[in-house]
This record gives structure tokens, C-alpha cells and sequence, in this order.
């Protein structure tokens, strides 16, 4: 997976390999099998956390976004 934020893909190549490690040597052991179940769940839920956000900023309308500092300005100059 590629996104447009390289701090999440380093994350997903991380767990990615906890997990083949973890799949590898797990076998009955119940502690690294529970392990590798939450790593599992773990990167799912960041997969649908960057699918929501990346959704909802589609959502978002650049012009409807407020600049924060005019209204900062505003407070400072009244006369503005």
C-alpha cells in the first residue's frame, strides 16, 4: 500500500514484517498467535482510518475551509 503520507507506510511495511515474522515461528504458541491476531486487527483498522480520513478530506471543500489567522487579525484590529 502507497498512500500520501510516508509516516503510515512506514508503519504498514513495519507491522507487515512483525507479521511475517510472527506467522513464521508462531505455530501453537497461544502468546504469539494472540500477538499476530492483534497485529492483524491492528493494521486493518489503520488501513480504514486512512480509507475514512481520505474520504472524508473529499468531502471537504477548500473553499469552505476558515483561515484561522484572518479571524486571529480580526480580533487584534477591530477596525478590519
Amino acid at each position: 500500500m502507497i498512500s500520501g503520507d510516508i509516516d503510515v507506510d512506514k508503519l504498514m511495511i513495519d507491522i507487515d514484517q512483525q507479521i511475517e515474522v510472527l506467522s513464521a515461528i508462531a505455530a501453537d504458541n497461544t502468546i504469539l498467535n494472540e500477538q499476530l491476531r492483534l497485529l492483524n486487527q491492528a493494521r486493518d483498522t489503520i488501513l480504514d482510518q486512512v480509507l475514512e480520513i481520505t474520504r472524508l478530506s473529499e468531502l471537504v471543500d477548500p473553499d469552505d475551509e476558515v483561515d484561522l489567522s484572518t479571524l486571529m487579525e480580526r480580533k487584534q484590529n477591530p477596525e478590519l
